[in-house]
C-alpha cells in the first residue's frame, strides 16, 4: 500500500472557453452570445428528448455550457459536484465531520483579561 494521496478525479473541468470531459477537450465559441445560444439549444433539445437524435443527454450538456456564463447555473453545477464528491467518498466525509465536531468541542484557551493583573 502506498502512502501517496489518491489522485482526485475530475471528470468534467471548465477551462476558459473549453470543456474538458474525461480527458478530452472540447472547444466552445469565444463569443458569449454563441455560447448562450448553444447552451439554450442543448437544453431545448434535452426537453424534446422523446424525438429521435435528441436525447436527455443534451440537458446536462446544455447546463454545463450555460454554467460558463451564468452564475446561478454555475452554483447549481458546483453544488451538484460537491454532493457527488461527498457521496462517492463517505469515509472522508465522516473524518471531516469528526474534525469539525472536535473543533467545536475544544475548550477555549485561557486568556487573562488584559486589564487584570
Amino acid at each position: 500500500m502506498t502512502d501517496q494521496p489518491r489522485e482526485r478525479r475530475n471528470y468534467i473541468r471548465l477551462r476558459g472557453n473549453a470543456v474538458e470531459v474525461f480527458g478530452r477537450t472540447i472547444r466552445l465559441p469565444a463569443s458569449r452570445v454563441a455560447r448562450v445560444g448553444l447552451g439554450v439549444a442543448f437544453v431545448i433539445g434535452g426537453i424534446f428528448s422523446f424525438l429521435p437524435v435528441l436525447g436527455i443527454w443534451m440537458l446536462p450538456v446544455g447546463l454545463l455550457i450555460l454554467s460558463i456564463d451564468f452564475v446561478i447555473v454555475r452554483r447549481w453545477r458546483r453544488r451538484l459536484s460537491v454532493r457527488w464528491g461527498r457521496r462517492s467518498h463517505p469515509k472522508a466525509e465522516r473524518h471531516l465531520k469528526a474534525a469539525r465536531q472536535a473543533a467545536q468541542n475544544a475548550p477555549a484557551p485561557d486568556r487573562a483579561h488584559p486589564t487584570a493583573r
